[in-house]
């Protein structure tokens, strides 16, 4: 340090002025959140409600080919959006990205699917939580 130079705050200062420099939320998303997100839409109910049937069909190297498969196209997806909301970060991405990198009808489907999906999970939802306590 240079005389006549302030001296550098403490570390717990340092760390405070770089989370709240904008008074905002950060909307970067950095490795670690793209792979939290992969990883949660990897394991959802769906794992844990049928592992016994899939194994019960296909045995358990059946069912560990199908888990690895379904892993490996689930990551693909999800760097593929990784990549489009570092290019591009809007609200709504899922509709939006095909609408503007492919077509504008397949935005619409994308969409439309989106909430069929979301009104389906909210249902399977629904069936496992009366499943597992068997009411």
């Amino acid at each position: 340090m240079a005389p006549g130079e302030p001296p550098e705050p403490p570390l717990a200062e340092r760390i405070r002025l770089e989370i709240f420099k904008y008074d905002c939320l950060d909307r970067r998303l950095k490795r670690h959140h793209c792979t939290g997100i992969a990883f949660s839409s990897a394991v959802g109910i769906g794992l844990f409600q049928t592992s016994g049937e899939i194994i019960a069909m296909g045995g358990p190297v059946g069912a560990l080919i199908a888990y690895v498969f379904a892993g490996l196209v689930i990551f693909s997806v999800m760097r593929s959006l990784a990549e489009m909301v570092s290019v591009r970060p809007v609200r709504g991405a899922i509709m939006d990205y095909p609408d503007v990198f492919v077509d504008e009808a397949l935005g619409f489907a994308v969409g439309t699917m989106y909430w069929l999906a979301n009104c389906m999970s909210m249902v399977t939802l629904t069936v496992a939580a009366a499943m597992f306590t068997q009411y």
